[in-house]
């Protein structure tokens, strides 16, 4: 029985993931609250991020899948309150009824 080798699975904010045809970075300022930039420093330091520029960047890319999730649910809760835009999808689904029964 041969031995199976596994990968350590890539910690949540290594740069090794990132492709190599990436778009260029860019050099910036930013300001943080000491606590919070000392936090950052030390899940570099752990070696759960490559290094700092790949953790910050990798916070805020969080951040924006999380802020465009919330964007996208909004929409789907005002969309759920809207007779109108209720009314139009009853029609739509009446329309494709005969082909959905048929298997299509």
């Amino acid at each position: 029985m041969s031995a199976q080798v596994f990968a350590a699975a890539p910690t949540p904010f290594s740069s090794k993931r990132r492709r190599k045809d990436q778009i260029p970075r860019e050099k910036t300022s930013l300001s943080l609250r000491a606590d919070v930039l000392d936090a950052a420093k030390q899940i570099v330091s752990s070696g759960k991020a490559d290094n700092l520029s790949a953790f910050v960047e990798m916070a805020v890319e969080e951040k924006i899948r999380r802020t465009k999730r919330a964007e996208l649910y909004a929409a789907y809760a005002a969309a759920a309150r809207d007779q109108d835009f209720q009314e139009t999808m009853s029609k739509v689904e009446g329309a494709f009824e005969a082909s959905t029964s048929d298997g299509l």
